[in-house]
């Protein structure tokens, strides 16, 4: 057995999955989540298979309280799965980005530098991973921890690709370059996408699409990752749901400068009240955006269509940086449950064999084709396992590094 607690944290969430990533086939002892973390009542759900659901609310003020609850629930006598928390192997976290660091890699306090360094890059997420890391050092001060960083899929990117147009002192000095994230769902997508087709990832064309509250999109060649929309940050790539995605860097100057805004002000409205959020005036959840557009509101219209758009607008950039294109793959919480946004990003994508299949997307579940039979792109539903990959990867440092 090798048990691997895969830790995926939020701003304000904890997600959280035991998985066994030495049985035969790697499978989830248990999962869960608490959020609403620092404004309680924080709400929590524990799951292990064939016991009753476990949820409810608690306190929790902070990352290091829920972490320590989730602990709690794990090693319970009656509602957990380990008799002690000796039965781990490692605890792997979903890190973002750290400055100078690509692959997945033990945690030392020279990842939580290189982890403190980016917070301006990733204000939402590192403040809340380095919080978690350091309540799992406390907790776990033997278990190995491992960073499986966001960008570790992306590194295959050329060069010519992941560079902005920008002074050779800012890349030399500060790093300033295309990093790429959603990378364990990416290549989720890369790898199960062949699977489903019963198909060598060789040759292999795919546009992975992951839709949810955060989006990007990436265009994946013989399995490996040639371009991302995302770049030095999560705030690039199309509109997202509170992000603004791509936008003219002095139209960002040229408002601070009038209105007399600080770095930490712009960059707080361009992340919390931007995207669908800023332009819909209504939500940055796309149902109720949905809802709105439908009931007349023209500016959740405008928010919806602009996000559709945006997406639509990468893949057919995508399609010429592959060459074509043989899959479209649809993840993440919109990308897997709203037919509308499906519907919306396919049509008009006749013309290069994007054909979707209108009934099978009204009523699909679960993962599949969605495509008509005369479709020469075949358009998929993917649920990612981002946790599978996080979990399979920390499992491999601890061992290279149990060997070396």
């Amino acid at each position: 057995m090798m048990r691997i607690l895969c830790a995926n944290v939020g701003s304000t969430s904890f997600k959280y999955q035991i998985i066994d990533v030495a049985a035969a086939s790697p499978h989830t002892l248990v999962k869960g989540v608490v959020e609403r973390i620092g404004n309680p009542p924080s709400l929590f759900t524990h799951v292990v298979p064939d016991k009753p659901i476990v949820d409810g609310e608690i306190d929790a003020p902070n990352h290091s309280t829920a972490i320590v609850h989730t602990i709690d629930l794990i090693t319970h006598p009656e509602k957990g799965v380990l008799r002690s928390l000796d039965d781990l192997a490692g605890v792997g976290f979903k890190t973002i980005l750290a400055k100078g660091i690509w692959r997945s890699a033990m945690i030392t306090d020279d990842v939580i530098e290189a982890l403190e360094a980016y917070i301006p890059l990733a204000p939402l997420h590192n403040p809340a991973y380095i919080a978690s890391i350091r309540a799992f050092q406390d907790l776990l001060p033997t278990t190995p921890l491992v960073a499986v960083f966001e960008t570790w899929f992306h590194q295959t990117i050329p060069d010519y690709a992941y560079e902005f147009g920008v002074p050779r002192t800012w890349v030399k000095k500060y790093k300033i370059r295309r990093y790429g994230f959603h990378g364990a769902s990416h290549r989720y997508i890369s790898e199960r996408v062949p699977q489903l087709l019963g198909v060598s990832p060789e040759g292999l064309r795919i546009i992975s699409c992951h839709l949810g509250g955060s989006s990007s999109l990436c265009a994946i060649r013989d399995g490996q990752s040639i371009d991302t929309t995302m770049g030095a940050s999560t705030q690039y790539g199309m509109i997202q749901s509170t992000r603004s995605g791509d936008l003219d860097a002095f139209a960002v100057l040229y408002v601070m400068d009038q209105a007399g805004w600080s770095s930490d002000e712009i960059r707080r409205q361009l992340i919390e009240e931007s995207g669908m959020l800023g332009i819909s005036g209504v939500s940055g959840d796309l149902r109720d955006v949905e809802a709105a557009a439908k009931a007349g509101n023209d500016n959740a219209r405008l928010g919806m269509e602009t996000y559709f758009y945006s997406i639509k607008k990468y893949i057919g950039a995508y399609i010429a940086a592959l060459g074509g294109v043989d899959v479209i793959a649809f993840a993440g919480g919109i990308g897997e449950k709203s037919a509308t946004a499906r519907a919306a990003i396919c049509d008009g994508l006749e013309w290069c064999g994007i054909r979707l299949a209108s009934e099978k997307n009204e009523n699909h579940t679960g993962e599949g084709e969605i495509s008509t039979a005369d479709s020469r792109v075949k358009i998929l539903v993917v649920p990612t396992n981002e946790e599978i990959i996080v979990a399979r990867e920390a499992a491999n440092v601890i061992r290279k590094e149990h060997i070396s």
